[in-house]
Parts: structure tokens; C-alpha cells; sequence
């Protein structure tokens, strides 16, 4: 069964905590009508900081052309994709010259060649390697990142993996986003790039990666986004998202009693879910039947990283392999992603 070992999360230089963004936002948005609004939301998050690829006082700037934040980007994501990257094989105990496929994911990669082209010149990955580059999937990217690499293992035994996962929206946190949602992604998120290793077995540590599965929710796709103008990218969230995640919910738990062994629990033993936000946290642990302290893991992740994206899912498997369950405990990974989509998968510790 196709495995995944040694993730790693990589952070870049500039942490700021919520107390020194919330000062910047009133002095941007002074005469905001919401401003206590805002703050009060902003906390809500539970993030106590998050971690830029630029320092704060850059953050909101208007002055920057979209070009420019657009070549911004991409230098940091592949900088952040090419120290995760790195780490990984190092745990890994393997060279560059090891990996048979490549799998990125980046929720903002609008330049082309992308960030798959970059990464492998950066870390010398043989010029056979298999690629798939992966955009547009959010905060779902890395759970799609981690079920494509465990198929192409089953398709091919002897295939070595590198995930890697490179989320900087912050370069694209639009200052003149002014509703709700706006201003509370500005609270929300932050940078990071995540990376791990699938192969057919490791002989250390490792989780099993079992049966996947995937739900597009109906009448679901003008709930989250983002779109691009003259001006930049700017992203939304409808108030509709909690309750579309709490209707997929029901679903997920559907999956997993229809596959359950006969008579076995269907309920997970352990949870490595994308941080998101903590209503969504509580919303998703209701639905599958959980007690809401299993995504206690996530809610660190978020509190002290932020939502990061498809990095989200790595940074928590990285928190489970050093908080693991019992040896052969069943899991679940998932996340949700636009769409409103959901990514699932069965998981197994092994010590």
C-alpha cells in the first residue's frame, strides 16, 4: 500500500502576531464603518499569528503593480517549495536523482512554465520526471496532492513521489477587498509551502494512504473563489460556505459506513484535517461523528500558522507524525476546496 513519510513545512522569514495586524488595519482603514466588526472576526479565527514572505508594512501596499506581485509570487513560492522540498528528501534519505514524479500545488500559480518547471531546475530532479502540476484546487490542493500521488504508486510499485505543496496568497490580499470576507482573509491567512515523500513502502514511521474519495457539492461553485482584474486578484467567500460544509458532512460519514469492514467502527480513530477556520473545524468534526478535541492538531496548526492553503494538510500530517496514534490506528485526511468540493482519504499509522 502506497505511504507517506517525512512531511515537512517550511515558513518564511516575517511572523506577524494578530495584536501588531490588527494596529495596521485601523491606521489602513480607519474610516471603515465595521472596523470593531472586523476586529472582533479577525480574532474569532483563533490566529495568533502568521508567517509573510515580506514584511508587514508591504502587505497592503497599492503601489506595487500586478506584475510585480504576480513575479513576487512566484520567486517566494518557489523559494518557500524549495526549502520544503529539500527538507523532505533529507528526511527521506533520499537525492534528488531518487524521484520518479513530481506533484505540485499552488492555490495563486497564474505564471506559466509553472512552478513544477521552477522547482525541479532548483533541486536537479532527473529530466524524466513525471509531472503534475496542480492550481485552482485551494485549500484542497494538498489532500488532491497526497490521493494522485498514492495512484500513481499503485500504477507504478516503483515510483518515488515528491509532494510538494506552495501556498504565498498573501501577495494577493487585495487592499481594496473591503467586505466581511475580505478583511477577514486579510486576519485569515498566511505563507508556507509543505512537502513529503510517497512511495510503495518506508521503513520508517509512515502513514498508509487508504481509499480515497471525492464530493463536489451541487450548485456549490460562486461559494469560494477568486478572480482576476486590471487591478489583481481578488477572493471571496460567500456566508453559504458553513453551511455548504456542514451538508457535505453527512455525506462524508455516508462514505465511510458503506466501506466500513463488517461490524468495524466507521468512525475514525484519528483526523488530519486542512485548518480552514473553527467553525468550519467543529462543523466537520459534527459531521463525521467526532469529538470536536480530534481536530485539536488542525486548531494548533491554525492558531500558530494560519490558514495556509494546501500547506494546511502537510503542516497537520507533520504535527501527527510527532504526535502519532497507536500503531495501526484508522484516520481520515480530507479537506475542502472550492467548489464547494471535499477531498477524502483513508489513512493508517504505522510506527
Amino acid at each position: 500500500m502506497p505511504v507517506v513519510s517525512a512531511p515537512v513545512v517550511a515558513l518564511p522569514r516575517h511572523q506577524v502576531d494578530t495584536d501588531e495586524l490588527l494596529s495596521v488595519l485601523s491606521e489602513l482603514y480607519v474610516d471603515h464603518p465595521r472596523l470593531e466588526a472586523i476586529h472582533t472576526a479577525i480574532r474569532a479565527t483563533s490566529v495568533r499569528s502568521r508567517w509573510y514572505t515580506r514584511p508587514l508594512a508591504e502587505q497592503f501596499s497599492t503601489a506595487v503593480p500586478v506584475v510585480e506581485r504576480m513575479r513576487g509570487h512566484l520567486r517566494d513560492s518557489l523559494d518557500l517549495a524549495d526549502s520544503a522540498a529539500r527538507q523532505a528528501l533529507f528526511e527521506s534519505g533520499l537525492e534528488p536523482g531518487d524521484i520518479t514524479n513530481l506533484v505540485v500545488t499552488s492555490a495563486t500559480g497564474h505564471t506559466m512554465p509553472g512552478l513544477d518547471i521552477h522547482l525541479m531546475e532548483r533541486l536537479g530532479l532527473p529530466c524524466s520526471v513525471r509531472r503534475l502540476p496542480v492550481t485552482q484546487l485551494g485549500c484542497g490542493g494538498g489532500a488532491f496532492a497526497l490521493t494522485r500521488a498514492r495512484d500513481l504508486v499503485l500504477a507504478r510499485p516503483d515510483a518515488t513521489v515528491l509532494v510538494v505543496c506552495a501556498d504565498v496568497y498573501s501577495h494577493y490580499l487585495h487592499p481594496a477587498d473591503t467586505g466581511m470576507d475580505g478583511m477577514i482573509f486579510k486576519g485569515l491567512i498566511g505563507d508556507a509551502a509543505g512537502a513529503c515523500v510517497v512511495r510503495a513502502e518506508s521503513d520508517g514511521p509512515h502513514m498508509e494512504l487508504g481509499d480515497p474519495w471525492e464530493y463536489l457539492l451541487p450548485g456549490s461553485r460562486d461559494i469560494v473563489g477568486s478572480y482576476v482584474d486590471s487591478d489583481g486578484l481578488h477572493a471571496h467567500n460567500a456566508p453559504r460556505l458553513l453551511r455548504a460544509v456542514k451538508d457535505i458532512g453527512p455525506r462524508v460519514r455516508e462514505w465511510l459506513e458503506r466501506t466500513a469492514p463488517p461490524g468495524a467502527d466507521a468512525r475514525p480513530g484519528f483526523v488530519v484535517s486542512h485548518s480552514g477556520s473553527p467553525k468550519i473545524l467543529d462543523a466537520v468534526m459534527a459531521g463525521l461523528g467526532c469529538a470536536p478535541e480530534m481536530a485539536d492538531l488542525s486548531r494548533d496548526s491554525l492558531r500558530e500558522l494560519g490558514n495556509v492553503g494546501s500547506a494546511s494538510v502537510l503542516d497537520v500530517l507533520e504535527r501527527t507524525f510527532a504526535k502519532p496514534p497507536a500503531d495501526g490506528e484508522h484516520g481520515l485526511l480530507l479537506a475542502v476546496g472550492p467548489g464547494i468540493s471535499l477531498i477524502a482519504s483513508k489513512v493508517t499509522w504505522r510506527a
